[in-house]
């Protein structure tokens, strides 16, 4: 029998780190040999116990529990805790987490308990630290609980987690639902697909899936199948539309071949927008805050403008002006008879361009660049 006290502060420094290489966990039925062995060795003074006997351990460890400077939780009888979540977090746990949820999209509670080696009775406790600091996120199915990513741990995990998954399986941005339940791999699958439809990562398209994280490969998709119909429009209107058609004219267009837009009202305005900056890269397009224009096609269509009137002009003259604004002057009318399109807007933006060709040009051929 002990006749000193235990030294409290070495037993708790030997509880930390033996809770640190299991998951924050000490099991003293399992550990009682290791808990005594470090405490015997650590650097004891003389009016504490220098051994520890198995009913002195269990005894000062159930009474550190009620001392609230002290950082240990008693789980049951023989079962303690103590937080392993620094500042950082604890290492071990994140890793395990990243290589788990680099396999599995969704895990079970089986899953985490078998791999963190806990006893059964703690596996909810645990489940629950988890969630609470956002390592993981729980999927309540039926009267199971399933669990994925949280975002805490994404954190330091790369590529890891839902949305990344979904993404790398996805297909044009939209994944079908056999490939979702393969990725899934649970009883629950169709818990978990409303869990992930609620949640912001699918969108449900009847019969497959639409992922948020690829809604960028999706407008891709759409604007290549699109790109020729808009392009067309450009070119009835002198390669030049309003800002706002311009945006119709894509919306449209998705309309007209897919129901995606009223499908997937909660991500609408994304699609529309991926898709529109989509089709500006493919046609080569500068979106302006009143006209879009295809930037090489319009300036042909600009410079021909503005070659022929000033042809026109020299034709008209008996003598040619003698400088630069006689020119321009002289060819209002024919600017002004400019007509491409029935939006005012577009026929001006049209007239201001020829007209700025058409000064350099003369000015350049005319005036070898001197005029003022």
């Amino acid at each position: 029998m002990t006749l000193l006290p235990v030294d409290t502060d070495v037993l708790e420094d030997v509880c930390r780190d033996i809770a640190q290489d299991n998951y924050g966990f000490i099991y003293v039925s399992d550990q009682k040999s290791e808990i005594k062995s470090a405490y015997e060795s650590a650097d004891i003074g003389l009016v504490n116990a220098r051994s520890l006997s198995s009913s002195d351990m269990r005894k000062a460890l159930t009474e550190m529990t009620a001392d609230e400077f002290v950082d240990l939780e008693q789980l049951r009888d023989g079962v303690f805790y103590v937080d392993p979540f620094g500042v950082k977090g604890n290492m071990n746990i994140t890793r395990e987490l990243t290589n788990l949820f680099g396999q599995r999209l969704v895990v079970t509670g089986e899953t985490l308990r078998s791999r963190f080696s806990l006893a059964i009775d703690d596996m909810e406790f645990f489940a629950d630290e988890l969630a609470d600091r956002n390592y993981v996120r729980r999927i309540t199915a039926g009267k199971r609980d399933y669990y994925t990513i949280g975002p805490q741990l994404k954190e330091h995990a790369d590529d890891v987690g839902l949305d990344s998954r979904l993404e790398r399986e996805a297909s044009n941005g939209k994944i079908a639902h056999g490939d979702l339940e393969s990725v899934i791999d649970v009883d629950a699958t169709s818990d978990v697909i409303r869990y992930l439809d609620r949640e912001g990562y699918i969108v449900d398209l009847d019969g497959e899936y639409l992922v948020e994280e690829a809604i960028d490969e999706y407008a891709r998709y759409l604007a290549e199948r699109i790109e020729d119909d808009v392009e067309a429009e450009f070119e009835d209107s002198s390669y030049v539309l309003r800002t706002a058609e311009f945006e119709q004219v894509v919306e449209n267009e998705i309309d007209s071949r897919f129901d995606v837009l009223s499908t997937a009202r909660s991500v609408r305005s994304e699609i529309l927008e991926s898709t529109r900056d989509s089709v500006i890269d493919r046609l080569g397009l500068d979106r302006g805050r009143e006209m879009v224009e295809a930037v090489g096609p319009f300036e042909d269509v600009v410079e021909d403008h503005a070659r022929r009137i000033r042809t026109d002009l020299k034709a008209e003259q008996d003598q040619l002006p003698g400088t630069l604004p006689e020119w321009v002057e002289l060819a209002e009318d024919h600017f002004e008879e400019l007509q491409v399109s029935n939006a005012t807007e577009v026929n001006e933006y049209v007239r201001d361009a020829v007209r700025d060709r058409y000064r350099s040009l003369v000015n350049e051929e005319e005036f070898g660049g001197m005029a003022a």
